[in-house]
């Protein structure tokens, strides 16, 4: 797809906030199998992006190749040779790494550039990544001291290469190439919108789960996830009057069950007008099987633990009831808990949602949206007549497939789930 002709904004007029900019070389990674280093297609101008990517008492760190290690920016250590498996915890300011101890603030195992005699007599030039537990990350990772003793890893990776693994985790293997470039530019929207206003004062700009986007760092790259980063390099969408467009947080989910959302159901005020108003019709989406899904029962008592442990303030007694107190069409967006003693609690839908996932109990595994009716059935809150998986805002990844098989052109893709938004090179 070729959209530099239709794109000609800097991110930052785009954004109306200026974004950290490090140089980082291009990382290719040798491969365990099937080598094919990647590496963005130009670097200039490419942010960086810091994923949280752990949280832990205790991390597992090792490298694939040479390394260097920094305490507080200041080289300590370092080799040619991989950095077998260590052990990595912190204790009153000091780090330890198997025998060593090191006091530092934070502590960065960064790769580096690795160059081996191969057997012609020339030189292999690749990179190292660094693993944190199973996975492998590109770039570097930053450690440092958390809440309640934890560590923090914090992978410092440039926006192309982090997008080459949220496509590998977020999409199928299996799926159109136009959905995987439709997907690296919301992608990149997205999280070029959450560096713009980002807390400062946060060691980092987005989580690697799904309270951002699925990202799962060079071990989750393929080779069809970087030809649709390269393909798409450095292309968002943004909306707004002609010559003040800015980049907005392009959210998607699996599957919007017949109709998108409004983003009125995650937060903010309700809006009926730009790309996030929602009551897109998307009946593509019915090859998902949670486009339809059957009534989830889920006892008081787990909605009483699950919300007491995401709102303590709340205090509730227990629960006696749950009620839908702002619906859009069929869909809640407010309801009220109430407690058995009286006390309520009103939170969005979604956000009750949220927290019976977190919770982790069976009986909320099947809850996959709340574009649903909910029913008090006694002892129990029924969720049923079930539409969709995830919160339905913006793109509908199954939707935007079902649409690429269909013919339907990239930008043809966008324009459908986000009305009146744009193409523009950010960089």
């Amino acid at each position: 797809m070729r959209v530099r002709p239709f794109v000609s904004l800097s991110l930052a007029a785009l954004s109306g906030a200026a974004l950290l900019v490090l140089a980082l070389a291009p990382a290719g990674c040798p491969r365990e199998v099937s080598p094919a280093p990647e590496a963005p297609l130009r670097q200039a101008g490419v942010p960086i992006i810091r994923v949280l990517v752990g949280e832990g008492k205790v991390m597992r760190v090792s490298t694939t190749g040479p390394y260097r290690i920094l305490a507080d920016g200041r080289e300590v250590a370092g080799s040619l040779d991989p950095l077998a498996e260590a052990v990595l915890t912190y204790r009153a300011g000091v780090w330890h790494l198997q025998a060593a101890s090191l006091s530092a603030q934070q502590l960065t195992i960064a790769a580096r550039l690795e160059t081996r005699r191969v057997a012609a007599g020339g030189l292999d030039v690749g990179r190292s990544c660094v693993r944190v537990g199973s996975a492998s990350y590109r770039g570097r990772v930053v450690f440092l001291p958390g809440d309640d003793g934890n560590i923090l890893a914090v992978n410092y990776v440039d926006v192309e290469s982090y997008l080459a693994g949220v496509l590998g985790r977020e999409l199928y293997a299996g799926w159109h190439e136009r959905t995987y470039e439709v997907q690296a530019i919301v992608a990149r929207t997205f999280v070029l919108y959450q560096k713009s206003v980002a807390d400062p004062a946060r060691p980092y700009d987005v989580r690697d789960n799904q309270s951002a986007q699925v990202y799962g760092g060079f071990s989750a790259e393929t080779q069809k996830s970087w030809r649709a980063v390269r393909a798409t390099h450095g292309v968002v969408l943004a909306a707004g009057p002609d010559g003040r467009e800015k980049i907005f947080p392009a959210h998607y989910s699996a599957c919007c069950g017949g109709v998108t959302n409004s983003v009125y159901v995650l937060y903010g005020p309700a809006v009926t007008t730009g790309p996030l108003a929602g009551g897109v019709v998307c009946t593509d989406c019915r090859a998902c099987p949670r486009y339809r899904w059957p009534a989830v029962s889920v006892p008081k008592s787990i909605i009483h633990r699950a919300v007491g442990k995401a709102y303590p303030a709340a205090r509730l007694e227990g629960v006696r009831t749950v009620e839908v107190v702002e619906s859009m069409g069929s869909r809640p967006v407010w309801v009220r808990i109430v407690g058995t003693k009286g006390r309520a609690l009103r939170i969005r839908a979604e956000d009750l949602r949220l927290a019976l996932l977190r919770d982790g109990d069976a009986s909320t595994h099947g809850l996959y949206s709340m574009n649903c009716r909910i029913r008090d059935a006694g002892e129990a809150i029924v969720f049923e007549e079930g539409r969709g998986f995830g919160h339905g805002v913006g793109l509908c990844q199954w939707g935007a497939e079902a649409k690429a098989e269909a013919g339907m052109t990239v930008s043809q893709i966008l324009s459908t789930y986000y009305p009146g938004a744009k193409l523009f090179q950010a960089y």
